[in-house]
């Protein structure tokens, strides 16, 4: 495989598209410093696929683009081909010859094609992937990374054997694995986070679901119990109940009259009731014949439309339909056509073929015969002409001997002159190199102090990038935290405005009576919304109010019978009230003041005390119309320190009493209520207010959130403003520049020293040109002589050769003709045969079409017979429709005028009602002053009753039973109290629970399913990182033996090839960097010429330096040979001395190897087999001039 052509188009300085065309061996490019001819190799990089505009000697990518001259406008493109024979096969690719061109565009885009497909960077990369070709491989060498070989730098060295190694697919795939080992950690970690969000959930869930078990348990218990107590209770109150009923039956007599009467008129009032039920009745049923009539009327409005849609829609196919007929009929005459004329043009071309056929065949007869006739002529000029040549050699000796005699005379006066010339321009160019070295050291000097500001301000950046990475990881914890904290509110928000919505921990009979407010007529609250109070008095507040919180604040008696009386209607069980208007305003009794009186003194003395905190009102946050319900209902109660307190001071201050911030209670009657409260249940007292403090809490929060949220897109853009990339591509730019400097700086020295050694050489050549000049002049009069005796002989024999030429030439013309006839009848004979192909191929095509054409006209005139069909249809439908919307507006008139006539006869039986419930009224009033005077005997049965509906009502709602009555024997002997104490203390137990979420055990199961399948998920996230893990491990197993084989087959070859350039007895050796990873340790390189013993490399001089880099290229070239190989004034800093090292190593690998070597040394020139020269005539623009040796000068295209 080698490089076969270079072409390039609009790239730098090669304005006109320029052929460089190489052969196997060596090619050498030289020319004048700022020629361009560096440019040939930027051009074979960059087609390779270098990205780095450094590298390219330039600050941007599109400054490859020609930028015109004074005279040459700037290009749009610039585009470079290189093609690559791929005979052995060694890229990965079918074919034998291989193109890649790159293309670059002012407007920054790009272009890849490999054999003229577009393709991409990648698909360039991978062709060449451990081939040992590409931008950054070996297979381009400068003198900048020659050094770059041999420097401190080991990342750079390391470049060159890994890709001899073969390592960098397996680089490849451990960066790919890393990136995923990253993937996979950071998803493990945010699954991570998820699974203690749900763990902590199904913790907190499966601890509401066993409270709701032991909840459960209790109020089965408590089921048992009380249902006993209240049936025992029942059987008690009816013993009692019949009693006091015989008394009342004597108390009925006299209302018995009244009731007569107002029964009858009862009667009469349920029969006219009936008869407005039955109108109400007949009503309803006519509006509602009414509505559906409107709705068919609108149904069948709406179905006329999408009918009269869709035939419009078919009949406008119909008329598309025929159009695309017509058009495909007139396609179908213009192909009948087409096969028609085609027919005759091949009939016609068939004859025609037959005719050339016969004539061709005389024509090589013809040709045949005069060829004979030639060749019988040719023989005869050849041996006359070979009589003529052994003349002519012996004439042309003569001539070059004298020639070749006089030029060298001329050449050494020549030579004497220029050389004088020579000394006087080397003299002239040292002071000039002496001034160049001078303006490069001071450059230098300013290049150094450049790179040192750059480094210090790229660690400036580095750490000022890493405080702000720092500061960002903190906020985004502090970020997740405030989410976390949002998040709980929202979740609180939406558990305590359930419990609020749904009146969770509320009785029954308050609930309904919350739910629909017709009852009221101001404003009315539930005692537990009421107020609120701090977190630290929440339980202690709740404890002293109790069984209160559920009783609903009315203002006025009217409200409070209203209430009841719902309650009672809708037998929904029964609810607690507290009238805020109850008369207390009135002025209080003598001994009532008298007794507060003591009772505040009291009080004063208790606030005293020691575990004495606050009065329990004081505490209490409510609004202004709500401060004397509690004032009132907490007067008495004192909160302190702790049950120990409370238990003391009740027994000195039995009128008061006392709770505890754990929510003990002890009443003043002799109560206690102690245990355990949860810290995390949600109190019914304060209830919404608390709801309100955490809703405004919330966008506090979210405030803070989105401030912080600010805060870290702040603190990314200034992390994405530091660039460190830029700054590094700077620094390396720098050292670029100074490596340049240094490069110019060992050149000016090497040409001086070369020019001054220069002159000295001239001065002596001079000295022996003239002695040897007065020799050569002798010998040139003795040749002179011997030449004019020669031309006489050949004059003669000239003249008979011109009589053979003539002879020839008439018979050469004859054979020409011939041959040029027979040519001619051969192309028209292909060029007929072709037009005859071609004519078929379209008959084919068009009989393709035809049949195409006529498949189409059927599927066209079956459509418009359908299409036809259904709006023919559809036209029949629609006037049925119309018919039949006619008729329901007809009937919806019927209708109304019914629902008229009902309506009228429903208002007369109205004006029936109201009379009967005026009469009914006056009755009423006459029985009410009945039951006054009756009343004191009904009292205890009115008590009695109301204790046993109490009963069968409290059962109702907590139980959804029917009380059932029993008889018991032991009802006397029955102890009440202490069965009431034992149900008193099974409802505290399961007060003391708190809220209670029935649902609690589904939704743990269901999170519980959520869990088991996020922890399923992380242990395949960590199955997963466990395989990556692995993989990565295995690579670099792989990697590094790879490595450590071929580095140690560059090691020996580095050794032999070294020892070649130099002395077999001198050392040289590689070694690995200990205890470290082979593919990230460095390589040291250890070259100790004989008689030198330098610590370092860097001690070397240039020229050993430059041997030392091209016996370690040649070292990796053996292992993994380059098939061709660039070289960029790599031989500059060698003498002459180390330059013939050089060709010969490259003389010897060029065997297999194909090289391109850039040079100024005229030793390097001479071991090239082919020669470019880069010029520049005109300013800006580079032009080829190519010399093969032994062949005619040539410019390249």
């Amino acid at each position: 495989m080698y490089l076969s052509k270079l072409e390039i188009f609009g790239f730098k300085s090669f304005s006109q598209k320029t052929t460089i065309h190489f052969n196997e061996g060596i090619t050498s490019i030289v020319g004048p410093n700022g020629c361009g001819k560096t440019n040939i190799v930027d051009a074979i990089r960059w087609c390779l696929g270098e990205q780095r505009s450094g590298a390219l000697r330039s600050d941007k990518m599109e400054n490859v683009i020609f930028n015109g001259t004074a005279t040459k406008k700037p290009m749009g493109m610039s585009e470079v081909s290189l093609t690559i024979h791929n005979t052995k096969g060694i890229l990965p690719t079918e074919y034998s010859e291989v193109m890649i061109t790159r293309r670059i565009f002012r407007s920054g885009e790009s272009e890849y094609l490999l054999n003229k497909n577009i393709c991409r960077l990648k698909d360039i990369t991978n062709l060449f992937m451990d081939t040992g070709i590409g931008a950054n491989a070996y297979s381009v060498i400068e003198l900048k990374m020659v050094e770059t070989i041999l420097s401190n730098k080991a990342e750079e060295r390391r470049v060159m054997f890994e890709e001899a190694a073969g390592v960098n697919k397996y680089k490849l795939r451990r960066r790919l694995a890393l990136r995923k080992l990253e993937e996979v950690k950071a998803d493990l970690t945010r699954v991570n986070d998820i699974v203690t969000e749900v763990e902590k959930k199904v913790n907190s869930l499966e601890r509401q679901a066993k409270r709701a078990d032991k909840y459960n348990k209790l109020s089965l218990t408590l089921r048992e119990q009380e249902i006993d107590l209240c049936q025992r209770e029942l059987a008690l109150f009816n013993k009692e109940r019949i009693s006091s009923r015989e008394k009342k039956e004597e108390n009925l007599t006299i209302k018995i009259n009244i009731e007569s009467k107002l029964s009858e008129s009862e009667d009469k009032m349920k029969d006219v009731k009936q008869h407005l039920a039955e109108a109400e009745a007949k009503l309803k049923v006519k509006r509602d014949e009414v509505t559906q009539q409107r709705e068919k009327i609108f149904n069948l409005q709406r179905q006329i439309s999408v009918s009269e849609e869709k035939k419009n829609s078919l009949e406008r196919n119909v008329v598309k339909y025929k159009q695309e007929l017509e058009e495909l009929k007139t396609q179908l005459e213009k192909s009948g056509k087409i096969i028609e004329e085609s027919s005759a043009a091949i009939e016609r071309m068939g004859n025609e073929l037959t005719l050339k056929n016969e004539k061709m065949d005389n024509s090589e007869i013809e040709v045949g015969e005069l060829k004979v006739k030639l060749e019988t002529k040719r023989n005869e000029v050849k041996a006359h002409n070979q009589i003529l040549v052994e003349q002519v050699k012996e004439i042309t000796n003569k001539e070059n001997e004298l020639a070749n005699l006089e030029k060298q005379i001329e050449l050494k006066n020549s030579t004497i002159s220029k050389a004088n010339k020579r000394i006087e321009a080397l003299t002239n160019n040292i002071a000039k190199t002496v001034g160049f070295i001078s303006e490069l050291n001071d450059e230098k000097i300013k290049a150094d102090t450049e790179l040192a500001n750059s480094e210090e301000e790229y660690l400036r950046k580095q750490k000022e990038k890493e405080e702000l990475e720092k500061k960002l990881s903190g906020l985004k914890q502090e970020e997740l935290d405030l989410k976390t904290l949002i998040n709980g509110l929202k979740d609180k928000i939406g558990f305590i405005q359930t419990l609020i919505d749904n009146l969770e921990d509320i009785s029954s009979g308050a609930k309904a009576l919350l739910e629909n407010k017709e009852w009221m007529k101001s404003e009315s609250t539930l005692l537990a919304y009421a107020g609120n109070t701090s977190d630290e008095y929440k339980f202690a507040i709740e404890a002293a109010l109790k069984n209160n919180l559920n009783n609903i604040l009315v203002h006025s008696f009217e409200e409070l019978k209203k209430g009841i009386g719902y309650l009672k209607e809708n037998n929904i069980g029964k609810a607690g009230f507290y009238l805020t208007d109850n008369g207390d305003s009135e002025r209080e009794g003598f001994l009532e003041s008298l007794q507060n009186f003591f009772t505040r003194r009291k009080g004063k003395k208790l606030s005293k005390e020691s575990g004495f905190i606050c009065w329990a009102k004081d505490v209490i946050k409510t609004e202004k119309k709500w401060e004397s319900f509690f004032d009132k209902i907490l007067n008495r109660t004192v909160i302190v320190d702790s049950f120990d307190s409370a238990f003391r001071l009740r027994q000195k201050y039995k009128a008061f009493n006392f709770t505890t911030p754990d929510g003990d209670y002890l009443e003043n009657t002799g109560a206690i209520e102690s245990g355990s409260l949860s810290k995390g249940s949600t109190s019914l007292f304060g209830r919404k207010q608390y709801l309100d403090k955490i809703k405004t809490e919330l966008p506090q929060q979210e405030k803070e959130l989105e401030k912080l949220q600010q805060t870290i897109k702040e603190t990314g853009d200034k992390i994405n403003s530091i660039d460190l990339k830029v700054l590094s591509d700077q620094g390396r730019m720098l050292v670029n520049d100074l490596a340049n400097i240094e490069k110019q700086i060992a050149q000016f020295e090497f040409e001086k020293r070369k020019a001054s050694d220069e002159i000295e050489k001239i001065r002596q050549d001079i000295q022996e040109f003239a002695a040897e000049s007065n020799g050569i002049d002798n010998d040139r009069i003795i040749v002179s002589e011997s030449l004019i005796s020669l031309k006489e002989k050949m004059e003669q024999n000239e003249e008979r050769r011109e009589i053979l030429d003539t002879e020839f030439s008439s018979v050469e013309e004859e054979f020409s003709f011939a041959v040029s006839e027979l040519n001619n009848l051969n192309l028209e004979y292909e060029r007929l045969l072709g037009e005859e192909r071609n004519t078929g191929n379209t008959i084919l095509r068009t009989k393709e079409n035809i049949e195409t054409i006529n498949n189409t006209i059927k599927n066209r005139e079956n459509d418009i017979e359908v299409s036809s069909k259904e709006a023919s249809a559809l036209s029949d439908e629609l006037k049925s429709d119309d018919l039949t919307r006619i008729e329901l507006e007809e009937k919806k008139k019927q209708l109304l005028t019914e629902e008229e006539t009902i309506n009228a006869g429903y208002n007369e039986i109205r004006v029936k009602i109201n009379n009967i419930e005026n009469e009914q009224s006056s009755l009423r009033k006459e029985r009410e002053k009945v039951l006054d005077e009756i009343h004191s005997s009904e009292m205890k049965l009115s008590e009695l009753g109301l204790k046993i509906e109490n009963l069968k009502e409290h059962i109702k709602e907590s139980y959804s039973l029917s009380l059932e009555e029993k008889k018991y024997d032991d009802l006397d002997t029955f102890d009440f109290m202490l069965r009431s104490e034992e149900v008193n203390v099974l409802k505290q137990q399961i007060r003391n629970l708190g809220p209670i979420n029935l649902l609690a055990y589904s939704e743990f199961e269901e999170e519980k399913q959520r869990f088991d399948f996020l922890v399923k998920q992380r242990n395949d996230l960590l199955e997963s990182e466990a395989d990556v893990v692995k993989t990565i491990e295995e690579i670099n197993i792989n990697a590094q033996s790879l490595f450590m084989e071929t580095f140690e087959k560059i090691r020996e070859n580095f050794i032999n090839v070294f020892r070649g350039l130099f002395n077999p007895g001198d050392e040289a050796d590689l070694k690995l960097e200990d205890n470290v990873d082979p593919l990230e340790a460095k390589i040291e390189i250890i070259a100790k010429p004989k008689g030198k013993r330098p610590t370092s490399i860097d001690l070397l001089s240039g020229g050993e330096k430059t041997l030392t880099a091209i016996a370690l290229l040649f070292a990796i070239y053996l292992v993994k040979p380059s098939p061709f190989c660039v070289l960029d004034e790599i031989d500059a800093p060698l003498d002459d001395a180390n330059i013939d090292r050089f060709t010969k190593i490259i003389r010897d690998f060029s065997r297999d190897t194909q090289f391109v070597v850039v040079t100024h040394n005229k030793r390097t020139m001479e071991a090239a087999s082919t020669l470019y020269g880069v010029t520049m005539q005109e300013e800006g623009v580079s032009k080829l001039v190519a010399v093969r040796f032994n062949e005619d000068l040539s410019v390249a295209s």
